[in-house]
């Protein structure tokens, strides 16, 4: 049941939680519990350690195509999935579950990616190539 409230008993009651409420300092996040500064770049570890599970139990459900490939290249392939996920974590700080479950989506479909920044640079590199024969070509 909504009982009518006025803006004056509101406020009576609203104000002071709302004063309490913006004092009080937030619980710090996981992300944060854990820092340490090495070299002058402070690293969120329990984030890092998360996104690093995150990869390595994804890995083994990995798509068919990346099963194919010989174990020095599918831990070719990990280490440069780990190093993504490390590196963007010490860059943007995100929540501790968020990274963890980014971490785990490009474990598991991590490849594809490789594959479509591949595919770009090469088509890149050819329109380049391209650009470059035709203007020498040019009078």
């Amino acid at each position: 049941m909504i009982y009518p409230l006025s803006a004056h008993k509101f406020a009576i009651a609203w104000l002071p939680a709302l004063t309490v409420a913006s004092v009080a300092d937030p619980a710090p996040r996981l992300a944060d519990a854990f820092v340490v500064p090495i070299g002058g770049v402070s690293i969120p570890l329990a984030t890092c350690v998360l996104g690093a599970l995150g990869v390595a139990l994804a890995r083994p459900l990995a798509r068919r195509q990346e099963s194919t490939l010989p174990l020095p290249l599918f831990l070719v392939v990990s280490a440069i999935m780990l190093l993504t996920v490390e590196i963007w974590i010490i860059d943007s700080r995100p929540p501790a579950l968020f990274a963890f479950v980014i971490a785990i989506g490009l474990g598991f479909s991590g490849f594809s990616l490789i594959e479509l920044v591949g595919g770009q640079v090469r088509e890149f590199a050819a329109r380049l190539i391209t650009a470059l024969t035709n203007k020498d070509q040019t009078p």
